[in-house]
């Protein structure tokens, strides 16, 4: 299984990376404002996600029956259909309005969103099905794709909206290649709470709105080229969890999957182990970031965007942090702790939200205003820790023996 587990972050590795290495061509390809809307459309895109596939992709892993499987993806993909030709109207409407720059985004959403929200779902039933191989191929197939597409879109076209159509089609042909078996058996019919299930997508969306709460809000207070710069230092400084989160995530539910469904007590050890591995790298991520990226900003990416390196410094630390934090989070889902999760993403929402119009009000400032948005990530992001720990515990303890339960967690 090890072997496997290493396919998969090698794999995603590599795909990543070669997303990263597009960056700097895409800047000499595609000029600041263009870039801007591209970088807001795909934190749109993001947020926008978990409402798609109402978070299937965190039930899927868990399902114990093909047809609860069956039905669960779906249902997903029917709702993520529904959400991308929503975006497509409003796109349509924003152009006919004669309003471009939003029907650009809006177009730009839709393409992306399709794209990671297909994706994801696809993943679910690999994880579910432990086929890490296939995993590994979809993960650099992805990225060796996405980046050689957008950097053909860059030079044919150099529009936001081609570059969001080359990554869903560097990802369409990565799920064609590696495509999960359909469940067998006939798809059952799925008992959800209404409640359970906008907990679980409330608190997906506002994790997510709390990400890209910089992107969105630059543009208003700062301009759309200043939003272009936060969504690529972002890219940078993300590039460590981009170059291995996904592939993260899906071994800490193949490991964590199995403590789940049929509890052992030893959920709180897994977690600790995967979150000191975590947190060691992401300690030397940050502190390579901050040294290293107000340097060679300006030299990578071309003079007009040399902004970038500060702003990737300012965001190196939470950044880093999500290494540790992102793949961990959706246990608190695994583990029907969807209300927990929901109130923790709405404290960070509000932090985020007063970080950055604050800043922005108070001093004008970009760069503080960069700086407390750091600061507030990193808090919050520290508290999620604290919370995923303290329930992997609670549930160790219900599964202990009556008479070992005080010596649990």
């Amino acid at each position: 299984m090890r072997a496997a587990l290493v396919r998969v972050l090698l794999g995603q590795v590599v795909g990543q990376l070669c997303l990263v290495a597009a960056v700097p061509v895409l800047t000499r390809l595609v000029v600041p404002a263009e870039m801007g809307l591209f970088q807001i459309a795909a934190a749109v895109a993001v947020v926008l996600q978990p409402a798609a596939t109402l978070c299937h992709e965190f039930r899927i892993p868990v399902a114990e029956a093909p047809g609860v499987v069956a039905a669960l993806r779906r249902v997903g993909l029917a709702v993520l259909a529904a959400t991308t030709a929503l975006c497509v109207a409003v796109a349509l409407g924003a152009w006919l309005l004669g309003a471009g720059g939003v029907a650009v985004v809006a177009l730009t959403t839709g393409l992306l969103l399709l794209a990671y929200g297909g994706t994801v779902l696809d993943n679910a039933v690999l994880i579910r099905e432990e086929r890490r191989s296939a995993l590994a191929v979809r993960n650099l197939l992805s990225g060796v794709l996405g980046a050689g597409l957008q950097v053909a879109a860059g030079v044919l076209v150099g529009s936001a909206v081609a570059l969001g159509a080359a990554v869903l089609a560097g990802r369409m042909v990565a799920i064609a290649v590696t495509r999960s078996r359909a469940p067998r058996g006939e798809p059952d019919r799925v008992h959800l709470s209404v409640r359970d299930s906008l907990v679980t997508v409330g608190a997906q969306s506002i994790w997510v709105l709390s990400m890209q709460t910089m992107t969105l809000l630059t543009a208003p207070f700062f301009g759309v080229v200043a939003a272009g710069y936060v969504g690529l230092a972002q890219r940078i400084a993300g590039a460590p969890t981009g170059l291995v989160g996904q592939a993260l995530a899906q071994v800490a539910q193949s490991l964590l999957a199995p403590h789940v469904r049929a509890p052992r007590g030893g959920l709180r050890r897994a977690v600790l182990r995967q979150m000191a591995v975590l947190g060691g790298g992401a300690s030397v991520i940050a502190a390579v970031l901050i040294v290293a990226a107000p340097r060679w900003a300006g030299t990578l990416l071309g003079e007009q965007y040399a902004a970038v390196g500060t702003v990737t410094a300012l965001l190196a630390v939470p950044f880093a942090l999500q290494i540790t934090t992102a793949p961990l989070t959706p246990l608190l889902i695994m583990v029907d702790r969807q209300g927990v999760l929901f109130r923790l993403q709405v404290v960070r929402a509000l932090v985020a939200l007063a970080a950055v119009a604050g800043g922005a009000v108070v001093t004008g400032d970009f760069v503080t205003t960069c700086l407390l948005y750091a600061i507030g990530e990193t808090a919050c992001y520290s508290a999620c820790l604290v919370a995923v720990l303290r329930e992997a515990g609670r549930l160790d303890a219900a599964a202990a023996p009556v008479g070992l339960r005080g010596r649990t967690g």
